[in-house]
């Protein structure tokens, strides 16, 4: 267990050098020019007993910007193969980032740092390896949001910023980033073992997976099947989660599929705004296979990908058994999500029917998903202004809400305070952030992610209110 202590003190392992060579190659990061610290989370640090009293800005600029590494840090990059929009590629990889090792943290759990926007690695094909400072403060402040929401994620402990200069739509900023979690293996992993006909290697690094992260499935008849089940069950519970909240990932490709069920990779990514099931936060999504309503569908398609990499393993009755697995703990997961929103407590023939009805009508008016739960929480409480605003005109909202205000137990609003965020990360917000910072000033950026650490807290209104027409619907590539 790692005690309190700085970056000198930390001391990494090589856990993922256990898995054949075959896996990934060395690389050293590549230093970023002049770097300096634009962001650091202190929660984060928590986690791995990085004592932030006994870190500096010019240590962490060091040690991530590409300068130094942590004592016993041998940095790699690994393959994995995937299907991209549907389409299989043989070969990815890590093509930006590198794994600086793993560490025990204060509770025990081990953690891997990875540094993403390290430079080139053998799997960066044409690219340049490095991460814009747009791209590495969407994911700094999107999974540390999702963190505070109790949504399984990857961490973010700092950004390094930089004067390298690199080229996207323009001539950008270079920025790196310490992304944490106890794996970064994805099933793109598996992937790349069956695909390229590496049968034992596939193995081995189910054994691993199972040693490290499932160790309760190694005294099961089959561990390769219960491993299965329980990404399948775990996979299931997280969409559930993005889709009670209103997240898109946007791109859900089997390479950006986390063994351990938690949310990884964060490009083109949003929360709704408007209620409408078939948004599309990517532009690169031309067919809308990653819209908001289509991900536990897609979810589970990737599952299927996944099974099919261990049908050396496990028998394919026992996999379809397992896949079935994902609806029913999706529904139930879901729907207990949604009932907290709406502060329902307890069991009923008419919950699935109160909470269908009311997202039609979120639909029907367009309105604001995330906040129509908190006006909703006012009505309840007595002011019905804010819901009328949103749902008055809808057909049929009068006789719903009486139905739903039947429904409620007294302590339904203190339920709703609980479940109903105030600060969400909307596209707006975070371009705000990024056109600020791009200039050298990270102060917005603080005050937002100070906002999102405790989002079901009373905040100023430009965290809480709807997105003003300019910023709806803003478009993303996979490169944000």
């Amino acid at each position: 267990m790692t005690a309190w202590g700085g970056l000198d003190q930390l001391q990494l392992g090589d856990r993922f050098r256990q898995l054949p060579a075959d896996l990934y190659r060395s690389v050293s990061p590549q230093p970023l020019k002049n770097p300096h610290l634009v962001a650091f989370s202190t929660e984060a640090a928590a986690l791995i007993g990085l004592d932030p009293c006994q870190v500096s800005a010019q240590q962490l600029s060091e040690y991530f910007g590409g300068q130094r590494l942590l004592k016993g840090s041998d940095p790699l990059a690994s393959v994995y193969a995937g299907h991209q929009f549907g389409g299989y590629t043989p070969e990815l990889g890590d093509g930006r980032a590198v794994l600086l090792g793993d560490l025990a943290g204060k509770d025990g759990q081990r953690w891997e740092l990875q540094l993403k926007g390290s430079g080139k690695t053998p799997y960066s094909r044409h690219a340049d390896g490095r991460a814009a400072l747009r791209s590495v403060i969407r994911e700094y402040l999107c999974s540390e949001a999702l963190a505070a929401l109790e949504v399984p994620t990857t961490r973010a402990l700092c950004i390094i910023g930089s004067e390298t200069q690199i080229y996207r739509e323009s001539i950008e900023f270079a920025a790196a980033m310490v992304r944490m979690s106890p794996s970064h293996i994805r099933f793109g992993h598996f992937e790349y073992c069956y695909y390229s006909r590496r049968p034992d290697q596939l193995k081995q690094l189910a054994d691993f997976v199972i040693e490290h992260h499932y160790p309760h499935c190694a005294i099961q008849p089959n561990p390769y099947l219960a491993m299965f089940t329980d990404v399948v069950e775990r996979t299931a519970q997280l969409l559930a989660r993005w889709q009670a909240l209103g997240f898109c990932h946007g791109v859900m490709n089997t390479d950006n599929m986390s063994i351990l069920g938690v949310t990884l990779d964060y490009g083109p990514f949003g929360f709704l705004d408007e209620y409408q099931p078939d948004y599309m936060c990517n532009r690169s999504d031309d067919r809308g296979r990653y819209a908001y309503q289509q991900q536990p569908s897609i979810a589970l398609w990737n599952c299927v990908c996944l099974a099919q990499t261990l049908s050396g393993l496990v028998k394919q009755a026992d996999l379809e058994v397992a896949l079935n697995r994902f609806q029913p703990v999706y529904g139930v997961a879901y729907t207990e999500l949604m009932k907290l929103r709406l502060g329902m407590e307890g069991k009923t023939d008419q919950d699935g029917a109160l909470i269908e009805t009311f997202l039609q009508l979120l639909e029907q008016q367009k309105a604001d998903y995330n906040n129509a739960f908190v006006a909703l929480e006012q009505a309840v409480e007595g002011n019905r202004e804010p819901i009328n605003r949103l749902l008055g005109g809808a057909t049929g909202f009068t006789d719903w809400f009486n139905q739903y205000r039947r429904r409620l137990n007294d302590n339904a609003t203190a339920i709703m305070a609980r479940h109903n965020p105030r600060a969400i990360l909307r596209n707006y917000l975070t371009q705000q952030v990024i056109e600020r910072a791009e200039l050298g000033d990270f102060s917005e950026l603080a005050q937002l992610h100070a906002a999102l650490k405790a989002p079901f807290a009373a905040h100023l209104d430009i965290y809480s209110q709807s997105t003003p027409d300019w910023g709806k619907n803003i478009s993303l590539s996979c490169s944000s």
